[in-house]
């Protein structure tokens, strides 16, 4: 009896497995063709396979891409400026891109310095386990979210009639931007701690700020830092597009490139900001890893 209990037991714990399975499977495929056909509507109303727009789209982003390419000359690469086909000849302007770029590198750093400021005290606010009023997380989650439905291009336009061409409108346009992206991800940080060093420091007389100051920071500094690396990634790129409304930087350079058909001096200045990108992310890396401890300072 007690075996052919066990049988029917595993019995029904096979088919409701299976069931469970079957709902899953049959969730995934409607999802997967929802997702299909959103991406083939989208493909549509682009007319992204459209032939009257040049020939297939493959046959275009070649065009462009042999557009993007140089004229180089193994025989001459290695000559100077005022010889066709060598890099110098490509890099024609590279000192002056350097110092844009520079310029660039200086917008990224302010704005991400700013934004990681304000994004860490919007965060303590905007965290439902730190903020001491339960409003004021309500209307700092709300703001936040505001801010980040603002496209930095539009704001740095504006920012640019108002206070000129140069690199101020594309700091104040990036920090805002980082604040509130960088707060959203700072507070939910601050949501996954561990709440018992916290209560111990308010237990022994600790107010709010000593608790943030001495029970929250050390939990979550290494994870504030990598967040705000990766967003000085990010903010490189967006100065570097921002430059093209006139707020500062190598974008300038970029912009007067698209405007004149210059698309080999497009992919030089374009290659050189995705080098530092790349110096970028190796170099905070290593900072990150030396936060958390995985690489020790020499």
């Amino acid at each position: 009896m007690a075996a052919d209990a066990d049988t029917a037991l595993i019995a029904r714990f096979e088919a409701t497995r299976r069931a469970v399975l079957l709902r899953q499977r049959a969730g995934n495929a409607l999802v997967l063709i929802g997702l299909s056909a959103l991406l083939g509507v989208s493909f549509h109303l682009s007319d992204f396979f459209n032939g009257n727009h040049g020939g297939d789209p493959l046959t275009r982003i070649a065009d462009l891409i042999n557009l993007l390419v140089p004229t180089l000359k193994a025989d001459v690469l290695m000559d100077g400026p005022r010889t066709a086909g060598s890099l110098a000849s490509w890099y024609y302007d590279g000192p002056r891109w350097l110092a844009l770029l520079w310029e660039t590198v200086q917008i990224a750093i302010v704005s991400t310095v700013l934004g990681a400021i304000g994004g860490s005290l919007a965060a303590l606010l905007a965290s439902k386990n730190l903020s001491p009023v339960p409003a004021l997380h309500w209307l700092t989650r709300r703001s936040l979210e505001i801010v980040r439905t603002l496209p930095d291009l539009i704001v740095a336009l504006i920012l640019v009639a108002a206070f000129g061409i140069g690199p101020l409108p594309g700091v104040i346009a990036i920090a805002l931007g980082s604040s509130a992206s960088l707060g959203k991800l700072f507070s939910e940080a601050n949501e996954n701690i561990d709440p018992r060093p916290l209560e111990a420091i308010k237990a022994s007389g600790g107010g709010w700020w000593a608790q943030m100051r001495f029970g929250l920071l050390p939990q979550v500094l290494p994870t504030y830092a990598s967040y705000a690396l990766l967003r000085l990634e990010i903010n490189v790129g967006a100065a570097a597009a921002l430059g093209v409304v006139g707020a500062g930087g190598i974008g300038i350079e970029l912009s007067r490139a698209i405007t004149y058909t210059q698309f080999d001096t497009y992919l030089a200045i374009l290659l050189m900001i995705v080098v530092l990108i790349f110096a970028i992310d190796m170099i905070s890396e290593r900072l990150r890893h030396r936060l958390i401890g995985l690489e020790r300072p020499a």
